[in-house]
């Protein structure tokens, strides 16, 4: 693999190009935050990378993304759409996961950015959760406990009644109740309540407008040509880049062996 693979997939994007049209645009009642941490690797159950993540809630629809690489993704569209000559780059993508879910056709959308962005479907999850009697008061919300399963993790989680979004941090969902703290059986990952506000509704959930239709597995096969070789996949993609500067050489990280989904 390497520059023909890189090439190859592009020119297949030029098939697939689209863009999703929702009709479920809903004004942002309430946002609320999280810290996240996700112990990644097995090998050292000590460690876990930590993000801060905003959750924007409609009526019926919620919005689940990255705070803190917000500042590096916007440094990558700036640079591209100004056309520029030259980019930094540090062997590693500046964006992550966006989660989209309409509730209402139980529909699910996920956004990534490989220089552009793309969005596919993914499945709506089902918890199964059962509800519990415990009660637990956070930030001084009064919340109950839920446990359900998806895809390889028993989770527990903290619902807030009085907060009537049936929706919470990444994928957790389905819950009469703002889901406040989360985390799976293990403590190898932890959503953490860090805040809530609520909004004037001026703004909305909705898709990006420039957002490349794909499917999950085609973006898959796209996010390998990059890992492979980003410098030539960013020449390929962005002709006008001449020069790509990086302070280290380019090492490719092995996969980690702790993904949140431990079944596919």
């Amino acid at each position: 693999m390497g520059m023909n693979f890189n090439k190859f997939y592009l020119c297949f994007l030029i098939f697939i190009v689209g863009h999703y049209k929702s009709d479920a645009q809903e004004a942002i009642l309430a946002k609320a935050y999280y810290k996240f941490s996700h112990v990644k690797d097995t090998a050292y159950l000590n460690y876990a990378s930590t993000e801060n993540m905003i959750l924007l809630l409609g009526k019926s629809s919620s919005e689940y993304k990255s705070y803190d690489k917000m500042i590096q993704d916007s440094i990558l569209l700036a640079q591209n759409q100004l056309g520029a000559k030259s980019m930094s780059m540090h062997g590693k993508k500046t964006s992550s996961s966006e989660f989209f879910f309409f509730n209402q056709t139980k529909t699910a959308l996920e956004s990534e950015a490989i220089l552009k962005v793309y969005i596919f479907p993914i499945d709506y999850p089902d918890f199964h959760w059962k509800i519990l009697p415990d009660t637990l008061t956070i930030s001084g919300l009064a919340c109950q406990k839920a446990t359900g399963y998806w895809k390889g993790r028993i989770y527990e989680a903290w619902f807030c009644p009085q907060l009537p979004f049936n929706t919470g941090p990444w994928k957790l969902c389905g819950l009469p109740g703002l889901i406040l703290k989360a985390k799976d059986s293990k403590n190898q990952v932890i959503f953490d309540f860090a805040g809530f506000q609520n909004s004037n509704g001026q703004t909305t959930i909705a898709l990006p407008k420039t957002a490349i239709q794909t499917t999950k597995l085609d973006y898959m096969k796209l996010n390998e040509a990059f890992l492979e070789n980003p410098m030539a996949f960013i020449k390929n993609s962005m002709p006008q880049i001449r020069e790509i500067k990086t302070s280290v050489p380019y090492v490719r990280k092995p996969p980690i062996n702790n993904p949140i989904e431990l079944e596919k």
